[in-house]
Parts: C-alpha cells; structure tokens; sequence
C-alpha cells in the first residue's frame, strides 16, 4: 500500500471518528480529531493521485466520497449545535434571586 493510501485511510477513519463524536454531542473531541485531521491533510502531496498506485486509485476515491458524506452529517450536526446556542444566548438572562 502506497503511503498515499495510507494517508486517505487514515483520514477517513479521522472522519468518521468526527461524525461519531458529533452524534455524541462530543464536540471537544471533534475539534480535537479536526485539528489531528488538518494537520493529516497538509502533510498530504498537493498531486495526491500522482502519488498513488493505479491500482489504488478507485479506493483512493470511494475514501473520499465517504469522507464527503461523513463532513456532511459532521457539519449538519455541528449547524444544529450552532442553532441550539444560537438560541440559548438570545434567551433574557435570569434575575438574581433577592436575597
């Protein structure tokens, strides 16, 4: 397996990693695998088909459709936390309790 590869398959496992973290609500976790991914994704060649076998290449992209897909139910729950606190900051802030 070419390094290439190895790099996409790492990167999808980061992604579903994500998705999974967000479905939990676990959205530390997911900032953390975001960065680990970023940092996964710049240290990727620019070229990256060029760096892979031909034989590789049809996996190469079912990975990054699947991480495609995986962003997309990662952003679409990270919108309706934004949502949630969105609603949260608008709501009055409580009155002190008289003492």
């Amino acid at each position: 397996m070419s390094h290439a590869l190895s790099s996409l398959e790492r990167f999808a496992s980061l992604s579903a990693s994500m998705a999974q973290a967000a479905s939990a609500q676990e959205w530390e976790t997911v900032v953390q695998l975001g960065q680990e991914r970023g940092a996964l994704l710049a240290a990727m060649p620019e070229n990256l088909a060029s760096h892979l076998l031909p034989a590789e290449q049809a996996h190469a992209r079912h990975l990054i459709d699947s991480s495609r897909q995986l962003d997309t139910q990662t952003m679409a729950l990270l919108g309706e936390r934004q949502n949630e606190l969105r609603v949260l900051l608008r709501e009055p802030m409580l009155a002190p309790s008289p003492e």
